[in-house]
């Protein structure tokens, strides 16, 4: 996960952050068995992930500022796979600090672990394309979200707000983006949390067509999105909670 700055939050205790981690970790483990479930063809139950993200969830409303110093993925993940846990972790802490209740939290959670799930049914040669993708290939790869709607749709254990931000994720505040089925839809808090996440990391992460934003250009970035691909009201409860506000 890209480091963000956590200056006005005092640190939890080295005790608490090795339970906080050993959390996350399962949760991770949890996720990748899910992964691995769906590029086998299988439709996993997501009630064990769900389990361990509500344990999460309620480490993250006691400290949320305490999920940003986890880094538990490494190089050998991929970088689909790293990029969920990433948004997950982001918009567990982002629900928390937002004030929202622990099951509300955890679908935040949920919604990022499993946000580009669709994007298994994606071929990697396209997902890894170090170039500019072609037309047909930028359509095949907007379709992921549809692609993940499906799949989470039969998965037991899954809330409808999680299925919602999984479809909508990619629809911009302002009713542009896509699926184009998703515009007209009621998106709620889950979707609105994920974007903000989803955009931060895609934006500070390495990626084979894109170099990493600085912090301070990805902040920017947030702050001009306010209001067009962004809900505002979440980007500033994000900006606060990783010290980037005003």
């Amino acid at each position: 996960m890209p480091a963000v700055d956590k200056k006005r939050v005092k640190s939890p205790s080295p005790k608490e952050m090795e339970r906080i981690s050993a959390l996350c970790l399962e949760a991770v483990d949890a996720l990748k068995e899910v992964f691995e479930e769906i590029v086998k063809g299988a439709v996993p139950s997501a009630e064990p992930l769900l389990e361990r993200v509500r344990a999460l969830a309620r480490a993250a409303s006691k400290d949320p500022a305490s999920l940003l110093q986890l880094a538990p993925t490494g190089p050998g993940d991929g970088y689909t796979f790293q990029h969920s846990v990433s948004v997950g972790v982001l918009a567990l802490a982002l629900a928390a600090s937002l004030g929202h209740d622990v099951e509300q939290v955890a679908e935040c959670g949920l919604a990022g672990f499993l946000h580009d799930i669709g994007k298994t049914r994606v071929d990697l040669c396209i997902l890894d394309k170090p170039g500019e993708l072609s037309r047909d290939e930028i359509l095949e790869i907007r379709k992921h979200p549809e692609y993940g709607a499906e799949i989470v749709r039969g998965m037991t254990g899954v809330p409808p707000g999680v299925i919602e931000a999984v479809l909508g994720h990619h629809v911009r505040f302002d009713r542009t983006g896509y699926p184009e089925s998703a515009r007209t839809l009621c998106l709620g808090v889950p979707c609105a949390v994920v974007a903000v996440a989803d955009f931060y990391d895609a934006t500070t992460t390495l990626r084979a067509y894109q170099r990493p934003m600085l912090r301070g250009e990805a902040i920017e970035a947030l702050r001009r999105a306010r209001g067009t691909v962004l809900d505002g009201s979440i980007v500033e409860g994000f900006l606060e909670l990783t010290d980037g506000g005003v």
